[in-house]
C-alpha cells in the first residue's frame, strides 16, 4: 500500500509498504484523511525518541471500514488511535490513557495513518455521518484532548470557573472551543501568531494577548483585579509557559499542563505550596472523552473546517514544512491518500 514514511530527519517519502493484517476483534480502515499533529512534527524534527525513521506517522484518522466486523464493513468512521488493553486496573476504571500497555497509531512500532490503511480494535471506531466533512472530522482527536484536560478541573474551582489559556494553536483552539461550549468563563488567551489570534477571537476569546508585546501574567491579573484565574491551561509546554500558568492562578487554583514542547521544567515550590496551587498534568484522553469529542463535531457545535487545509499524501513534506515555517491561520492540515 502507499504510505508516507518518515525516512530520516526532516524527510518524508512516499513508499510502498505491506498492508496490515486483520486479527481477531480488529477492523481494517481505508483511510480518507489524517491530520498532522504537533507530535508528528516533533518526530519529523527528531525531537521524539519514540518516532524513529522507518515509521509511518499520523493518528488523527478517519475512513471506511473494509474488513473485520461485518456490521461495520462499508461504514464511514472516525478512529480512536489510542489502543488500550481493556483489562488492567486503569482500563477497568475508565482511564484508558493510563493503560500499562497503551499503543498509539504512528508511535513506536505501530504504523500510523499517513497511509492507505490502518488496523485498530473494533471498539476504537465510531460511525461518522456523511454530513461531517473530512476537514471537520480530523479535529475529533485533538478535541478529545481538550475534553480530557477540562474534565480534570477540580470541583473546588466551582461550576463555571474562570479560565486562562496559554497557546492558540490546535490544542489551545480546541480547549477554547470546548470551554466556551461548557460555559466556562474564559478570561484571556495567549497567542503570538496574529492570524491564529484572529481564529481565537472568532472562536469567542474575549481577550487575546500577544506575549511578544505584553506580559501575559500581568494582563491576566489586570483583567481579574489582581486575583488570578481559578484554572490556567498550558497548551504549549515550555518552562516559561508552565511557570506562567502556575503564576496566574488564584490561591487554591489549578494549573493544567498539556503542552509538550520541552521536557524538564523547574518551579518555585515555596510559592506554589504557600498558595496551595495544584499542578495537574494531562495525557491524551479516555474512550469517553473521544466519544464526547466525536459528538461535539458530529453535532456541529464547533467546526474548524474553515481553518483546515486538505492536501494529498504526496504533498506531505511540504505540509510539514509549512506548519513549521509559516502555519498562518491554519489550525490543521490533513493529508489524504
Amino acid at each position: 500500500m502507499k504510505a508516507l514514511v518518515y525516512t530520516s530527519l526532516k524527510t518524508l517519502e512516499i513508499r510502498d509498504i505491506p498492508e496490515p493484517g486483520v486479527g481477531p476483534g480488529q477492523v481494517k480502515v481505508r483511510v480518507s484523511a489524517t491530520g498532522i499533529c504537533g507530535s508528528d512534527i516533533h518526530g519529523f524534527l527528531g525531537h521524539s525518541a519514540r518516532r524513529q525513521p522507518g515509521l509511518v506517522l499520523g493518528h488523527e484518522t478517519l475512513g471506511f471500514v473494509v474488513e473485520g466486523d461485518e456490521a461495520l464493513v462499508g461504514k464511514r468512521v472516525s478512529v480512536n488511535p489510542l489502543m488500550s488493553c481493556g483489562v488492567c486496573g486503569a482500563c477497568r476504571a475508565g482511564r484508558h490513557n493510563c493503560c500499562r500497555v497503551w499503543r498509539l497509531l504512528g508511535l513506536d512500532q505501530t504504523q500510523g495513518g499517513f497511509a492507505e490503511y490502518v488496523v485498530v480494535p473494533r471498539r476504537n471506531v465510531y460511525p461518522l455521518p456523511d454530513s461531517v466533512s473530512d476537514a471537520a472530522a480530523v479535529m475529533i482527536e485533538p478535541l478529545a484532548n481538550a475534553f480530557h484536560i477540562l474534565s480534570m478541573i477540580p470541583a473546588t474551582a466551582g461550576l463555571l470557573p474562570t479560565v486562562a489559556i496559554i497557546g492558540g494553536g490546535t490544542l489551545g483552539a480546541c480547549i477554547l472551543a470546548v470551554a466556551r461550549a461548557r460555559g466556562l468563563q474564559v478570561v484571556a488567551l495567549s497567542e503570538p501568531n496574529p492570524l491564529r489570534a484572529d481564529v481565537a477571537r472568532a472562536l469567542g476569546a474575549p481577550r487575546v494577548i500577544d506575549p511578544k508585546e505584553f506580559n501575559f501574567v500581568d494582563e491576566v491579573f489586570a483583567a481579574t483585579h489582581n486575583i488570578g484565574v481559578a484554572v490556567a491551561v498550558d497548551a504549549v509546554g515550555t518552562t516559561e509557559t508552565r511557570n506562567a500558568a502556575a503564576q496566574i492562578v488564584e490561591r487554591g487554583g489549578a494549573a493544567l499542563l498539556l503542552g509538550l514542547d520541552q521536557g524538564p521544567t523547574s518551579f518555585d515550590f515555596f510559592d506554589l505550596i504557600r498558595r496551595e496551587v495544584r499542578l495537574q498534568t494531562s495525557f491524551a484522553y479516555t474512550e469517553s472523552d473521544f466519544a464526547a469529542a466525536h459528538h461535539f463535531v458530529e453535532s456541529g457545535i464547533a467546526d474548524f473546517s474553515k481553518w483546515t487545509t486538505v492536501l494529498r499524501l504526496e504533498q506531505g513534506q511540504q505540509a510539514f514544512e509549512r506548519l513549521i515555517d509559516d502555519p498562518a491561520d491554519r489550525i490543521k492540515i490533513a493529508l489524504v491518500p
